[in-house]
């Protein structure tokens, strides 16, 4: 039981029951990284998106260094580079949290992006985003998170009913029928 945890989703921390299983006690924790990503308790997807986000810049910098140190300055060939080795970092799970994100987290990831094309054309970070995702032909990021978070949507709507996925589906929607308006619920942002 060392590794099982609980995390209760809420506002303000509160004095909550405490869990058992077989007579043991779950311990409740603030917060707790499952299959790569973390939760927090109160303050929801943030934690995570700043996570990917330093992960990225991590990436970013690596990716920088390759390029540099094999001489690579074709910016075609830089942007598929940071498409397969940077994108998937700032992306992971973003079919979750994409959803639940205020616009601030996802412009934090969003940063990442800018920053890498303002590197290549030698620009400052005042240069407008519109301008320089223009020299690029590439549109921000959250397209493309927004594309898959539609596409795993999707694909919870058409699963059938024996699918773990699709029965949390289920609980999504009667959830969003017991919500208020300032309840926060992944199907309602998608």
């Amino acid at each position: 039981m060392s590794k099982t945890k609980v995390v209760e989703f809420e506002k303000h921390h509160s004095v909550a029951p405490k869990f058992t299983y077989r007579g043991t006690t779950i311990e409740r924790v603030q917060s707790f990284r499952y299959l790569g990503l973390e939760l927090h308790s109160t303050k929801g997807m943030a934690v995570a998106i700043a996570k990917l986000t330093t992960a990225g810049k991590k990436a970013l910098f690596a990716l920088r260094r390759r390029c540099n140190d094999l001489s690579i300055t074709n910016s075609e060939i830089m942007c598929q580079l940071f498409d397969s080795l940077v994108c998937p970092v700032l992306s992971y799970a973003c079919e979750v949290w994409t959803g639940c994100t205020r616009a601030k987290g996802l412009q934090q990831a969003e940063q990442v992006h800018r920053m890498f094309l303002r590197g290549i054309l030698g620009v400052n970070k005042t240069t407008s985003t519109f301008v320089v995702l223009g020299e690029f032909g590439r549109y921000p990021l959250k397209y493309f998170w927004w594309q898959q978070t539609l596409k795993y949507y999707d694909r919870l709507r058409k699963s059938t009913a024996d699918r773990l996925l699709y029965c949390a589906y289920q609980t999504q929607i009667q959830m969003l029928s017991m919500l208020n308006d300032n309840q926060q619920c992944w199907l309602r942002n998608v």
